[in-house]
């Protein structure tokens, strides 16, 4: 045997083995695969039921605020009286004055190609209407004072029992934020 060859021999030799032990290892892998497949289909747990919830609505919120001094609430009463803060009664109402808020869906926004945001607000029936800022909704006087990707921002009109009328901001989320 020519000595050149041996190297080649050898290389030969172990690359037959070699591919005998894969073809061993792939067999086996295959013979569990099909196994696998021939085993009957296991049940699939059903998801966990879904509990609702119900809507939390806060009644306190006519009342003092627990966060200021009632001397301080006082002032504040006194000032707002003052200043006059009352709902226009010759305003013509606008369409979305005849809902509470609470009623109304924030969708989204929409910007004209003049540069002005309008907000998309879904009625209880499910029509869309849109507001910008300047516009009313609610049913407590609220003006729209700023129009964000995620909310509407609003001053309400409410009564309050000292003053007479009190300026409340709110907001109306979207659900989706």
């Amino acid at each position: 045997m020519n000595i050149q060859r041996m190297p080649m021999l050898l290389a030969l030799s172990f690359t037959v083995l070699s591919i005998a032990g894969c073809s061993d290892r792939i067999g086996m892998a295959e013979q569990s695969m099909t196994d696998i497949r021939n085993q009957p289909a296991q049940p699939i747990e059903p998801p966990p039921k879904a509990e609702l919830v119900e809507d939390f609505v806060y009644s306190a919120s006519s009342q003092r605020s627990p966060f200021l001094p009632p001397s301080l609430v006082s002032v504040q009463g006194a000032r707002t009286f003052i200043e006059g803060v009352r709902p226009d009664i010759n305003r013509i109402k606008e369409p979305l004055e005849q809902y509470e808020l609470s009623q109304l869906i924030f969708r989204g926004v929409v910007i004209s190609p003049e540069g002005q945001r309008y907000a998309l607000v879904q009625r209880p029936d499910g029509s869309v209407a849109s507001v910008k800022v300047g516009d009313y909704l609610g049913m407590n006087d609220g003006r729209i004072v700023e129009i964000t990707p995620t909310q509407i921002n609003l001053i309400e009109i409410v009564p309050d029992s000292r003053a007479g009328f009190v300026e409340k901001p709110q907001s109306l989320v979207s659900p989706i934020s």
